[in-house]
């Protein structure tokens, strides 16, 4: 009798707890890109000369990136991967579609907004890793952006996210009179929390349903 209060009452609180986090929206760490400008402001800048004050070369118009966020809360870090899905015009250059970037462990402080929403903002120096194509093509030099500027909102219903790139880390070049660039460049975008894996929860609910009622059915033959 003991056995089958202690199931039936590890399946009820199992099943309460499946149900709360089925229910509500998800908070979760990781947010997917949805929209938004995009890469929404850049510049190529010759090496030696401060970037991106001094531009050689400016984005025209914004262009669409697709990927993710993901907050750790264990650890205050997010990471992401974020990847160009049309070409980007700086005038003289294209930023070719497919031109990548990614940050592993970009230390952040979380911020409650209140109803469970998130803001969090970058706190310290970051370093992340890039893959950029141009046309005329401009050999990568460094591909190791120094990562700034790094903002996301979870929860809110309307979140955002925003990081920068460069100047130092992101150098490419020669083009065809030997000039080497620098490039800053910033992306700013419209996302949304991937729900939280409900039908986990609700399966765990059902396995303590079914070990709550194995032990009741044993419990009877003996």
């Amino acid at each position: 009798m003991h056995y089958r209060r202690v199931g039936k009452g590890l399946a009820a609180l199992v099943l309460l707890v499946g149900s709360m986090m089925a229910s509500r929206e998800s908070l979760a760490a990781t947010v997917d890109v949805t929209g938004g400008p995009g890469l929404d402001q850049g510049t190529l800048c010759v090496t030696g000369l401060a970037c991106p004050a001094n531009p050689t070369f400016g984005l025209l118009g914004t262009a669409p990136v697709t990927g993710s966020f993901d907050y750790n809360s264990i650890t205050h870090a997010v990471d992401f991967t974020l990847t160009l899905t049309t070409n980007a015009s700086f005038g003289g250059e294209t930023l070719l579609a497919g031109s990548s970037f990614s940050a592993v462990s970009v230390p952040v402080l979380a911020i409650s907004l209140g109803g469970g929403a998130l803001e969090v903002t970058q706190i310290g120096s970051a370093t992340g890793l890039s893959s950029v194509n141009f046309n005329p093509g401009l050999a990568p030099i460094l591909s190791a952006p120094s990562i700034s500027g790094l903002t996301c909102t979870i929860g809110t219903g309307s979140d955002q996210c925003g990081v920068s790139f460069g100047a130092a880390g992101l150098e490419m070049g020669a083009d065809a009179h030997g000039v080497d660039y620098n490039a800053f460049l910033t992306i700013n975008s419209n996302v949304v929390p991937v729900p939280l894996p409900a039908a986990a929860w609700l399966m765990l609910g059902g396995l303590g349903c079914f070990a709550g009622i194995r032990r009741r059915r044993a419990d009877s033959f003996s």
